[in-house]
């Protein structure tokens, strides 16, 4: 009797690296997207080495990598000063390290390729205006009624993002955790090329907040997000349209450089900060939790789509190995939980850091000038080097 497909909730970063994991194992994969259309819109990604190692297996770096931008380095200012702290090439020297580029590209140009790619797979169904209404393990299969649809499944993956309506059926541990933070995203339209010291990926630190800015759409464009403690909320929301003065003013004794690129876009939307705490189990029977889902974190690392991508793979390479679906399931889990609970940890550490006042401020800027790049390149190596693969 043949394999029932997989059904995936949520069709984002997670939701189709996981079908493209599926079909690379000659597994069946139905997509359920509840907008009527894949998202165009977001901010900037940074794909590091073992980002792009996730999409090589996937079969899709070929169709993502065009969309794509090579910053030369990752430079880290003082936001007040504007003294350079840091400085990290990532040319050659890095590839040869680390085995993988580094880029960045923005988030609708990875969902495209990722839709693409997906496109490509005669074993992924890709469905709009599909939203999980419902689902159920009987034991032998897995049912999800969409609008005025059921749908049989060997299993089902929850990649529907950091407010998860399969997670809160399945654990009902509560709604994300908001932080102090807010982020505000833009994109400004402006043509930079590698010459330009808007070319790298900056990093601005304030005191009480920080900023980050790259290239995106092949240089057409300098994607800009900022964070800081400060700035009013409107009521429970999680996303709101900025004010155009609002962001400046939150940033009244930043550098000449840093106000300039502050200046550069027309339109600013903000978000509430939030994270989710890994969940204590990611899976039950034939239903299991992928990307956001499972282990939203702050973006400080940089390292959310990255995770969504690392678990399409383990998961695709359990599946493969295991006798059952649900003993793959667990497998993926276990191999996963670690290395996200320790990306969510030290997201959230980073947010002291990057938004420190006074001595330790002072005392974290001696150590990022006092530190060779090498050595500043050898503290991520636990994320970089990583290949999940080779699980």
């Amino acid at each position: 009797m043949p394999l029932l497909p997989v059904l995936i909730a949520g069709g984002g970063i997670a939701g189709l690296a996981g079908a493209l994991g599926l079909a690379r194992i000659g597994r069946e994969a139905r997509v359920l997207e509840q907008a009527r259309a894949f998202e165009t819109v977001g901010a900037g990604l940074q794909i590091g080495p073992n980002a792009v190692r996730a999409l090589d297996y996937l079969g899709a770096w070929e169709r993502v990598a065009p969309a794509s931008f090579a910053p030369p380095g990752i430079t880290i200012r003082d936001g007040h000063s504007g003294r350079i702290l840091q400085h990290v090439p990532l040319g050659a020297s890095f590839e040869r390290r680390f085995g993988a580029p580094y880029r960045v590209i923005h988030r609708a140009d990875l969902l495209a390729g990722l839709v693409d790619a997906a496109q490509a797979q005669p074993g992924i169904t890709l469905m709009t205006a599909a939203p999980v209404k419902g689902f159920a393990d009987r034991g032998e299969h897995v049912e999800v009624e969409t609008d005025g649809t059921a749908l049989t499944g060997e299993a089902l993956l929850g990649a529907d993002g950091i407010r998860s309506a399969i997670r809160a059926a399945l654990l009902a541990d509560g709604p994300p955790v908001r932080h102090a933070e807010t982020l505000f995203r833009a994109l400004a339209p402006i043509d930079v090329t590698l010459a330009d010291p808007l070319a790298n990926v900056t990093l601005w630190l304030c005191r009480g907040g920080h900023v980050v800015h790259y290239p995106v759409q092949g240089g057409k464009a300098l994607n800009v997000v900022a964070a800081t403690l400060g700035g009013d909320w409107p009521g429970d929301g999680w996303s709101a349209p900025a004010a155009a003065d609002e962001l400046p003013a939150l940033f009244p004794d930043a550098h000449p450089e840093l106000h300039r690129v502050l200046a550069l876009p027309a339109a600013w939307q903000k978000w509430a900060a939030a994270s989710r705490t890994t969940a204590r189990t990611w899976t039950k029977g034939r239903i299991a939790l992928i990307g956001d889902a499972a282990h939203a974190s702050l973006p400080y690392l940089a390292q959310g789509a990255a995770m969504a991508l690392e678990d399409a793979v383990v998961l695709a390479r359990n599946i493969q190995t295991s006798d059952t679906i649900a003993g793959a399931l667990r497998a993926y889990q276990a191999l996963r939980l670690p290395r996200t609970q320790r990306i969510v940890a030290e997201s959230r550490r980073l947010s002291s850091i990057y938004h420190a006042r006074g001595p330790m401020r002072l005392a974290r800027n001696v150590v990022l000038r006092s530190t060779k790049p090498e050595v500043f390149l050898s503290r991520l190596s636990w994320i970089y080097d990583f290949d999940p693969s080779a699980i």
